[in-house]
């Protein structure tokens, strides 16, 4: 009888120990136990609001990296261009062969992305050499 009283206690002592710890797991879920609860979802919703602000930072960051890695090379394209106008028309003003036939750098289509204003690149390559088709650029680089 004593082993029987002292298993059934042993019952009632765990039954209680896993009721009393459920409810208190229950408690701490919902928040009303523990105050610091509060501070930690609000420190969470503002952590969340300053990651999304981060993020569309981080897409208009990666936006003007692009406009301005077309912008060079379309610079570079152009300034090749107008290097080697240069030398074509040293070779037509003396009449020698110095530099030979000049054949334009690829732009790798960047010229043509950038609009407001359009940039177009004259081909082939003119000489003597103007910096006109510079001009669009410049106006593209000061409003981008």
């Amino acid at each position: 009888m004593r082993k029987y009283l002292l298993t059934v206690s042993l019952a009632v002592l765990a039954a209680a120990s896993v009721s009393l710890l459920a409810v208190r797991s229950e408690a701490s879920a919902s928040g009303s136990g523990d105050p610091r609860i509060a501070v930690l979802q609000t420190q969470v919703k503002t952590l969340q609001a300053q990651v999304k602000k981060l993020q569309k930072y981080e897409r208009t960051d990666y936006q003007q990296i692009g406009l301005a890695f077309a912008g060079d090379t379309c610079l570079a394209a152009i300034t090749a261009d107008l290097l080697q106008g240069t030398w074509i028309a040293i070779d037509q003003a003396t009449g020698k062969t110095t530099f030979g036939p000049q054949t334009q750098v690829n732009d790798y289509g960047n010229c043509g992305q950038l609009a407001s204003p359009a940039v177009p690149r004259t081909s082939p390559i003119t000489a003597p050499p103007s910096i006109s088709p510079l001009l669009p650029l410049i106006q593209w680089m000061h409003i981008g």
